[in-house]
């Protein structure tokens, strides 16, 4: 019976050796499970040293170099031949378990740094959804490499003393007994289990913009404070007395346009977003006995030059409500707080996506009428 070794020799150091079984057509990579995942940055994705990940992210699987063994000889198939469509078929199946946490599966010759020099790999390549709560899910994704040619033992060997395997490429003189790899036959890995969830942070902390992956937990009948800061300031404050309930929150906040569908209302003008992601899915709810305080900073503020290039009474100041892109200026005050920085403040039980501009949108859709925040939040035991 015919063995396959699958050998990530070219990054030895991400993909360890793994045994496959042969039945029929199937080339079953019996133990790629333990395949360490990496992020592309060459870091390892698993932030518990075991295969827990956060949301969001995406992974990469180093696939290497094929060492196939039988009774009498040892062969090698070079990674790269994955990359040809001509060669192979990849397909992947995101599993029956927490499929929609997956955003995309794919071949990738992205370049990663491994051990210090970059590689091209071939990788398997997931995207992570991402998720606003702390709950966990599981997922057991796998690939399945499809052969469009025979794969022929020539007499070249490698530095190991492996026979090279090449495509027969129509080459009508190739013995069929020299076949290893045959058209049709399927390379199947399963790349184990992931367990997808943020962590948990207790307040009081300060996040960077764009920081995820963490859910906070108030401190129960207590003062809280939360800062987001960018490369160089402080760019938003929340600061709240928890209830009793003290649920958590997603406080994940991006200040780029990327994603949003708004930009093109403010692409006249120098206007800045303040999207907390979270609140697309209710998961920014604030547990607090009164209204939060919310402090946007200034981004009109020169700090080199200690100047406002944009008087505060003419900043116009949006929030996306259902949808809706609302004027909601009358929410807020122009004050300087008591550290003596410019901010914008307004009393809130749910953060939002807040874009300040030194002008009107060209174009505003909706009522423009600040939402009423006036009820309080119930009670929902989350």
């Amino acid at each position: 019976m015919k063995k396959l070794l699958a050998a990530a020799l070219a990054v030895a150091t991400v993909a360890s050796l793994s045994t496959v079984s042969f039945a029929a057509t199937d080339w079953e990579v019996v133990n790629y499970d333990q395949t360490v995942a990496i992020f592309d940055d060459g870091s390892v994705a698993a932030y518990d040293g075991a295969n827990s990940v956060k949301p969001d992210k995406t992974l990469y699987f180093a696939i290497g170099d094929m060492l196939i063994s039988d009774a009498t000889d040892s062969y090698v198939l070079a990674g790269e031949y994955y990359t040809n469509k001509d060669l192979f078929k990849v397909k992947s199946d995101k599993g029956d378990e927490n499929a929609k946490m997956i955003k995309s599966m794919a071949l990738s010759e992205k370049s990663i740094p491994v051990a210090g020099v970059s590689s091209r790999g071939p990788w398997f390549e997931i995207k992570l959804n991402d998720d606003f709560t702390d709950k966990e899910f599981k997922i057991n994704p796998s690939f399945t490499v499809t052969a469009k040619d025979d794969f022929y033992a020539t007499t070249s060997q490698d530095s190991q003393g492996n026979y090279i395997l090449r495509p027969v490429d129509g080459d009508k003189t190739i013995p069929s007994n020299s076949v290893v790899i045959a058209k049709g036959d399927k390379i199947h890995y399963n790349v184990g289990k992931y367990y997808i969830s943020n962590t948990t942070d207790d307040a009081d902390q300060d996040y960077m913009a764009g920081t995820g992956g963490i859910v906070l937990k108030p401190n129960k009948n207590d003062d809280n404070t939360i800062t987001w800061e960018d490369a160089n300031n402080t760019i938003a404050t929340l600061t709240f007395y928890s209830d009793d309930n003290a649920a958590k929150f997603f406080p994940k906040l991006t200040t780029k346009w990327d994603n949003t569908d708004y930009a093109e209302y403010f692409a006249d003008q120098n206007a800045f977003i303040f999207d907390f992601v979270g609140r697309a899915a209710g998961e920014t709810k604030i547990a607090s006995t009164s209204r939060a305080t919310l402090e946007l900073y200034n981004p009109y503020y020169d700090w080199d030059e200690d100047l406002l290039t944009v008087a505060p009474e003419d900043c116009v100041i949006y929030q996306i409500v259902n949808g809706e892109l609302v004027d909601v200026t009358a929410s807020f005050t122009a004050l300087q707080n008591d550290d003596g920085d410019y901010v914008f403040q307004t009393k809130t039980r749910e953060l939002g996506c807040y874009i300040i501009a030194e002008a009107e949108a060209s174009a505003v859709v909706g009522d423009p009428t600040a939402p009423v925040d006036e009820k309080p939040v119930p009670n929902t035991g989350r």
